[in-house]
């Protein structure tokens, strides 16, 4: 089903939050408040979370703040949408029916300002990791977590952390790869607007990138949120047009 927005938004991905009450995470929720009062709607294009590998008690306990966050925003009028990432899956019936948060497990289709807008975490955006794709598949196997049910989730929450940096190998600031990467996305891109799409929007590169181009007679755009962990940036939709921005978070 295509949903509908029409009013101000912001989009924003890949914060890794590792804590609930580091210096780095309370700034991300103090921004996540003020943003609230000037939009209407929060889409988060995954991996908020370093670690959320399926909702559990120890998880919704250790980041308590976090969601408490989340239920303040919505109280204020704000709708929240979660498109989950390769770090934080299977959020579960707790985000949608307890905390209120819209959620997507791979992708949202949306209408801005007439134009057909596709939105995803953007983990799939490489076609040739197929070995990923299969990966991506079991950790989100009903089977899998079936099978992991008696192991103390602090653990895998302990496992989660050191095994996360492993997938984080796009924020090495490699000018050569950085590029290839943003081609390899702009392609994926290209492919989507053969569909349809006029907008795409994406994150999980930590790369943030805006690239323009005519599809037939169509203006087509492919934008890129970046991260939180080295440029600080995302998307502000002001009901017409996209721009991407950049918080002062470095020090962090």
């Amino acid at each position: 089903m295509l949903a509908i927005v029409k009013m101000k938004s912001i989009f924003i991905s890949d914060v890794h939050l590792q804590d609930a009450d580091g210096p780095k995470t309370r700034a991300v929720l103090d921004f996540l408040r003020k943003k609230a009062v000037e939009v209407q709607h929060v889409f988060i294009l995954g991996d908020l979370f370093d670690v959320w590998p399926g909702t559990t008690d120890f998880l919704i306990s250790s980041f308590k703040p976090v969601t408490d966050t989340f239920k303040d925003l919505i109280r204020q009028g704000c709708q929240l949408h979660y498109i989950e990432g390769n770090h934080d899956f299977r959020l579960g019936k707790y985000f949608q029916k307890e905390l209120g948060i819209n959620v997507y497990p791979d992708s949202l289709e949306l209408h801005l300002n007439q134009r057909k807008v596709f939105i995803s975490h953007g983990d799939l955006g490489n076609p040739e990791e197929k070995a990923y794709r299969i990966l991506r598949s079991i950790l989100r196997a009903n089977w899998l977590h079936y099978l992991i049910k008696p192991i103390p989730k602090s653990w895998i929450f302990l496992l989660g952390k050191k095994t996360s940096q492993l997938s984080r190998g796009y924020q090495s600031p490699n000018s050569e790869k950085e590029e290839l990467i943003r081609e390899t996305y702009r392609k994926t891109a290209l492919e989507l607007f053969e569909k349809g799409y006029d907008v795409v929007l994406m994150g999980h590169t930590h790369i943030p990138d805006d690239y323009k181009v005519k599809v037939g007679k169509r203006d087509c755009r492919y934008l890129n949120t970046g991260d939180w962990v080295r440029n600080f940036t995302y998307l502000e939709f002001d009901g017409i047009e996209f721009y991407t921005k950049a918080h002062k978070l470095s020090n962090i």
